[in-house]
């Protein structure tokens, strides 16, 4: 079986097309800032000189929500406006494929190491568990003198008064203590949740659980345990508790193990991961009451946790609840993309958005300005709103249809492309019952009907004719039959946020600069004129750098994620797009997640 998505892959082209301002990038990169100036300032003269406007008349085909005031739409002064924010980020986006954009770790994708677990693998289990779980064993367990022995360790995660992290480890014989769930129940007179993870301090000692099960299959002793054959004893599930003492660690400031800032990050951006937060969870002893049960830590500590590690060279490479915790693969996100699209080669985007420092934009976005009254639909809880997911490198990384790629694959993995979302007249955006009930993941909405129009300005200045060109064709999209719509806002997954955008350029005359007022308001020139001839240089330049094959795929495939009316029309469109669902907690799930099924291309949605 095929798998399903409300969204897709834009393919990556074969290269960067270098903007008409790359011809100035020695001087324009350089840190001397008179010398970047003076650069930008000699290309504006040679080329820059086409200034003006882009009008945008737009309305809302779908219903569309931008937030701002918690769950009603953005409406500064209590009246709904698109940001101009918003439109930009949608512009520049779109500028990025359609002109062979450059990748930047910093601005275009979340630069992190997805995390997996894989803790078992059968022979029933499909081929690409298998393969995951060899990854996940090699790498929690090793080989020492012949003898099989755990490469994951136990100490305390420590945060100081800098906000950095240390591990201090577990002596050696205080690293494997475990009681019964049975017996410690029995002992502290508490019921064990039947599922569940936590972190319990009774005096000096912490009590690692990390799952459980319910009472009447749990051992209530030793000897009713041990009087189970060994041949049975994985039938029991989890029958026990780690635990460790304060007294049990090595304290030593030369001893502790630093965690770098980067590890810490992408834990933090493991939104994948359930139960016990180390950073976060209530389960963190305050330095003061560890140092007083016999922690020997200094002064610069304020809270520990016990956690299992894994250490590299000095440095924890990993970290988390337990002993068979999640991990990152080896590869980030950027070691996806080909490294020919990461140089510092100027493009489009770049040029005419601006680099930070370096230089300035030469666009400006307008709020988008309601025409009439903006109806709102009922306020209601929307289905979750999730984030990327690419832990499902079957959908986000090139498949060859034969073994799947992970991010670690030895061959190397490729990641699929843009993201973009298909349109869907079939916008069921209000949660079910059951989704309603999980308020960590969704939240309330009123998104504004469909038929609401606005009305923006996209203000350019200093352009070159090529430039110019790139800025245009996204909104050129559309063509003579004006089936493209685009996407803006939040819950785009769920069918909202289509728009159509009607765009007319204006330039700037000469007048325009001499009388800046008319009849006490802000002038606007009247010169509407067809910017067809700037896009036909920028896309003969595109053939001129030999980028003509992948431009075209690029556009068709976009043209096609974009066509309004192929959603509109085309019977049985809402089950091409329709995201798969399934609850992994309670065990109902697609089983396209469970074999891995891979996402169909844009060619094949589109085309059935």
């Amino acid at each position: 079986m095929d798998a399903t998505a409300a969204y897709n892959f834009i393919p990556l082209p074969d290269k960067i097309l270098p903007a008409d301002l790359d011809a100035y990038r020695k001087d324009l990169l350089s840190d001397d800032e008179v010398r970047r100036h003076k650069a930008f300032r000699a290309f504006l003269n040679k080329k820059g000189n086409l200034s003006g406007h882009i009008d945008l008349d737009m309305e809302t085909l779908t219903p569309l929500f931008i937030g701002g005031n918690g769950e009603q739409p953005f409406s500064p002064a209590g009246r709904v406006i698109l940001p101009g924010s918003t439109i930009r980020g949608m512009v520049k986006n779109l500028l990025k494929i359609v002109s062979c954009g450059s990748w930047r770790g910093d601005e275009d994708v979340n630069d992190r190491h997805v995390y997996f677990r894989c803790l078992m693998a059968t022979k029933k289990d499909p081929a690409w568990k298998g393969d995951l779980h060899k990854l996940y064993s090699n790498r929690m367990i090793g080989m020492r003198q012949g003898k099989v022995v755990r490469n994951a360790k136990t100490g305390f995660l420590a945060r100081d008064k800098r906000g950095e992290y240390f591990v201090y480890p577990l002596l050696p014989q205080h690293a494997g203590r475990r009681i019964l769930i049975g017996e410690y129940e029995d002992t502290f007179n508490v019921s064990v949740p039947v599922k569940g993870a936590s972190v319990s301090w009774r005096d000096d000692t912490a009590y690692v659980i990390t799952g459980s099960q319910p009472a009447y299959r749990l051992k209530r002793t030793r000897q009713a345990y041990e009087a189970v054959p060994e041949s049975r004893r994985r039938t029991l599930g989890k029958q026990f508790i780690r635990y460790y003492s304060l007294r049990d660690a090595d304290w030593s400031t030369n001893h502790r193990i630093p965690v770098p800032e980067a590890v810490i990050s992408d834990y933090i951006e493991d939104t994948n991961r359930r139960g016990v937060d180390l950073l976060e969870d209530k389960g963190r002893l305050p330095a003061e009451k560890a140092k007083a049960l016999g922690a020997g830590f200094g002064d610069d500590i304020i809270s520990v946790i016990p956690c299992g590690y894994l250490e590299r060279n000095g440095e924890v490479t990993a970290f988390g609840h337990g002993l068979c915790f999640r991990i990152p693969y080896e590869n980030g996100i950027m070691d996806a993309i080909p490294a020919n699209l990461q140089q510092d080669t100027i493009d489009f985007a770049t040029a005419i958005f601006g680099d930070k420092e370096r230089w300035a934009s030469r666009v400006f976005f307008e709020d988008g300005e309601p025409e009439g009254n903006i109806e709102k639909l009922e306020t209601a809880t929307a289905h979750p709103l999730l984030q990327p997911n690419p832990t499902s490198y079957q959908l986000y990384l090139e498949q060859d249809g034969h073994k799947l790629k992970h991010w670690d694959a030895p061959e190397g993995v490729k990641i699929r492309g843009y993201k973009m979302y298909w349109h869907n007249k079939m916008s069921d955006w209000k949660a079910t019952e059951d989704e309603a009930k999980l308020t960590n993941v969704v939240r309330k909405i009123t998104p504004i009907k469909r038929g609401s129009h606005f009305h923006a300005k996209v203000r350019f200045q200093n352009l070159s004719e090529l430039e110019l060109g790139a800025l245009l064709t996204v909104f050129d999209l559309a063509g003579e039959s004006e089936k493209a719509a685009y996407k803006l806002g939040q819950g785009k997954s769920l069918g909202l946020g289509s728009i159509k955008i009607k765009a007319t350029l204006h330039f700037d005359t000469a007048e325009f600069y001499t009388t800046l007022f008319t009849d006490g308001a802000l002038a606007e020139p009247d010169s509407k004129t067809d910017g067809s001839k700037y896009l036909t240089a920028f896309e003969a330049y595109i053939s001129k750098n030999g980028l003509s094959r992948c431009w075209e795929q690029t556009m068709r495939e976009l043209a096609e994620m974009l066509d309004w009316h192929h959603a509109d029309t085309t019977k049985g469109w809402s089950q091409r797009v329709k995201s798969m669902s399934g609850n992994v907690q309670t065990g109902d799930v697609d089983e396209r997640f469970i074999n891995r099924d891979i996402l169909p291309g844009v060619d094949e949605v589109y085309n059935g």
